[in-house]
């Protein structure tokens, strides 16, 4: 029978690894196994604690200079490079003479704290821009109206070849745009009401790409499209008009990102979460990944892409990725981003199935 100390050790949700004052594993619960992701099955005790942990310095200054920390975090990297961030204590051991015998950390995944402290934030942010949007549409489209009623009585009154009907026609222009402007910033701010179903994945993408193909037309003529998809139906819960409009808008985005032509490529899969930076903690999940050849983008950019209002084009108006994230949030999902200047973008949503 167990003593109460391991049964303990294998019940935390924390994980547990400790050494000796040569460098090597003397305790490693199974928490920590999950969320360092090791292998199960494998006996670490004994290894050197540098074959485990590509940053043991934590652990290892305990043992050499004594020093005891507590509640702090750091980033760690898991095998096949996924990054993860960690909350952990260090202390120092001590044998029953008082000496020195090593040193035991605990840890814990704060990844999902993180998401959720970024999505509190961007609540708060939204909340703020609901409160604003109600003023700027208020403000904005009553002299809006004004502006457009009279833009509408000039032209009326204006002969068909007057060479001020082209100003005339340019007011109006104005006027529509701003209105399309207020309006969206309206439906970004208002609260999102999915219609969940059931659905066959595959199927969403292929119908979504058979509509952007149409509307892209001669666009594609210097662009190799390209699919990844899974061979079987692949069934989620998900609204499908809000996917397709947001995988519409990463094409189009692809696109415009390729100006010379290019790679387009869509893959959609099925994925272990656990082998992903996503903090989705659903697994398996649903992927599609929508990746291009384009001009890419520096890591400045990156940081601010799911900002409402960012956009590097002259014509966006910067709520199209905004308005993706909040959809796939609401969905309880992820989107991520990997890209470089020069080396393309590829964009990954993870929806629960």
């Amino acid at each position: 029978m167990k003593d109460p100390l391991e049964q303990i050790l294998e019940g935390l949700g924390s994980g547990v690894i400790a050494i000796d004052t040569s460098g090597r594993i003397s305790l490693l619960n199974p928490a920590a196994k999950t969320i360092l992701g090791l292998q199960e099955g494998t006996n670490f005790l004994g290894q050197p604690i540098s074959e485990l942990l590509f940053d043991q310095s934590d652990l290892t200054n305990a043992v050499v200079d004594k020093v005891t920390v507590k509640d702090q975090e750091k980033t760690i990297v898991r095998p096949g490079g996924t990054r993860l961030p960690l909350r952990f204590s260090t202390q120092c051991l001590y044998d029953k003479n008082g000496e020195l015998s090593g040193a035991v950390e605990s840890f814990e995944d704060i990844s999902r704290l993180r998401e959720l402290s970024r999505q509190a934030s961007r609540v708060n942010t939204l909340t703020a821009l609901g409160e604003m949007a109600a003023t700027v549409a208020h403000e904005i489209r009553n002299p809006l109206g004004g502006i457009g009623g009279f833009a509408g009585l000039l032209e009326r009154d204006l002969e068909v070849d007057d060479p001020r009907r082209r100003l005339v026609k340019k007011i109006m222009e104005g006027v529509a745009s701003l209105n399309r402007m207020v309006t969206n910033l309206l439906n970004y701010t208002r609260p999102l009401q999915l219609n969940l179903r059931p659905v066959d994945f595959v199927e969403v993408v292929e119908d979504c790409i058979g509509f952007f193909e149409i509307d892209a037309g001669n666009r594609l003529e210097e662009i190799k499209l390209q699919r990844d998809f899974v061979a079987k139906p692949l069934p989620c819960r998900t609204d499908p008009e809000q996917i397709q409009q947001i995988v519409l808008n990463l094409l189009h985005n692809a696109v415009q990102a390729m100006p010379q032509g290019g790679s387009l490529q869509v893959g959609v899969s099925e994925t272990d979460t656990s082998e992903t930076e996503t903090t989705l903690l659903e697994s398996p999940c649903v992927t599609l990944t929508v990746s291009d050849s384009g001009m890419g983008m520096s890591d400045n950019v990156k940081s601010k892409l799911f900002m409402p209002f960012f956009t590097t084009k002259e014509d966006g108006n910067g709520l199209g990725l905004a308005t993706a994230k909040k959809v796939i949030d609401a969905h309880g999902g992820d989107i991520l981003v990997e890209s470089a200047p020069n080396e393309g973008a590829a964009f990954t949503i993870f929806l629960p199935k």
